[in-house]
């Protein structure tokens, strides 16, 4: 079949959780022998894209009120724009999808604008695939800003209930948002959890990693400038980190490195000193790199307290069998780990600093067979083995012939259109 997938972000390099998912599920479905075509509308920010991303020009972009905050619901507004519905009709007329994927909601109303004239049994068949809840995402992270706003929470419920009742079927990543979905409206929903790659370590790159620390303990925050990650580090770990002993540190990675800053509470000026002493900002690193901090790290953290769907990084921290502080919201989805070994959960920012400081002390304990094989359920090959299936059904329905589910995938998801 030909499969198009409707994104607001190019996957050639795939830095934030949104961009990791569609990158894996476009690999899934190409193992599976259909053709799959991603097209995106994006920001103009972003290091590299392919010929099918089309970028909103920073103009266009800056003309809208919500830019700052919700460019992705601004995108939404642009996409039945010109020039971009043009450029975006283009790609995706050329390429006659028998099935399209939204991700995420924000292009739907580009598949209304070239669709919903035709009859019923002569549209693609439409599935959406959503990654979170998208107008509690976005009620949420206002709150954070202080920049309520009712009207557009409003439209963006409105736009995903209109999709939730219109869409053929609708993949969740979690069960508490595959509820909310069908009481918006979803008719046949399946749930793909998020997942993680297979990788190797590099013992080189390990060592000189342990020759560079020199000594030093340190506990792992990796995220990506997703506002709400550098919100949640401040409100779980507070403004002084002065409750570290001298050979410890914190070492930041990713894209969050570049927000951190920026959203530190008032109270943290204080303490400026010391928290500089005491972090180590890596910004984005390699692929070798994070494995390496991952197996080496006394302690994972995921400080996240708001946002719905799942957190890839908690996915990733489950299968590195570290020592891992949680909270509640960063483990949704993923229920299971709280009765794992090397996995603490907590409420408070008091019992999440308690955590840091038993987790450089305590050994890790050794993991029991079946709680391996439950830690290895978290692989993109087992996670999306429902998509599979939701997509030999679809293949069914349309008189294709449907390829039985891929038990394997190998480790690196290729994002050029398969010829």
């Amino acid at each position: 079949m030909n499969i198009l997938l409707l994104s607001t972000y190019p996957t050639i390099l795939p830095r934030h959780g949104g961009q990791i998912r569609v990158q894996h599920i476009a690999h899934y479905l190409r193992l599976q022998g259909h053709k799959v075509r991603i097209v995106s509308l994006c920001e103009p920010t972003h290091s590299q894209y392919e010929i099918n991303d089309i970028k909103i020009s920073k103009n266009d972009l800056a003309k809208s009120p919500y830019s700052s905050f919700a460019y992705d619901y601004a995108t939404s507004l642009l996409c039945t724009q010109e020039p971009y519905f043009s450029r975006l009709k283009s790609r995706i007329i050329d390429f006659n999808p028998q099935v399209i994927f939204i991700e995420q909601s924000w292009l739907y109303p580009l598949y209304q604008a070239l669709y919903t004239s035709l009859e019923v049994n002569k549209r693609p068949i439409l599935v959406y695939s959503s990654h979170n809840i998208e107008y509690e995402a976005k009620q949420e992270l206002l709150e954070c800003l202080d920049k309520a706003d009712e009207t557009l929470i409003s439209a963006i419920r409105h736009q995903e209930e209109q999709l939730c009742l219109n869409a053929d079927y609708v993949i969740a990543c979690t069960q508490s948002d595959a509820d909310k979905l069908q009481k918006m409206g979803a008719k046949d929903v399946s749930i793909c959890p998020n997942g993680v790659d297979r990788h190797l370590t590099d013992l080189d790159s390990m060592k000189t990693l342990k020759q560079k620390l020199n000594g030093f303990q340190f506990a792992l925050f990796v995220g990506s400038a997703h506002i709400p990650n550098a919100l949640g580090f401040w409100n779980m770990l507070s403004g002084n980190l002065a409750f570290l002993k001298p050979n410890q540190k914190i070492i930041v990675a990713g894209s969050v490195s570049y927000i951190l800053e920026q959203y530190m509470p008032k109270e943290a000026d204080m303490a400026l000193l010391i928290n500089k002493e005491k972090l180590i900002i890596l910004g984005e690193v390699s692929e070798i790199l994070l494995q390496c901090l991952l197996k080496q790290a006394s302690a994972i953290l995921l400080p996240i307290t708001n946002g719905g769907g799942s957190n890839l990084k908690t996915a990733e921290a489950i299968v590195a069998n570290r020592h891992v502080i949680a909270t509640n919201t960063a483990i949704r989805g993923f229920e299971f780990a709280k009765q794992l070994s090397n996995f603490s959960v907590v409420k408070t920012q008091e019992e999440f600093i308690k955590a840091i400081q038993q987790a450089f002390t305590q050994k890790i304990k050794t993991i029991s067979k079946d709680e391996q094989k439950q830690r290895d359920t978290l692989y993109w090959g087992i996670t999306l083995k429902p998509l599979g299936e939701l997509v030999g059904r679809i293949a069914v329905k349309l008189g294709e012939f449907a390829l039985p589910p891929v038990d394997k995938m190998s480790d690196s998801a290729d994002t050029q259109d398969k010829k």
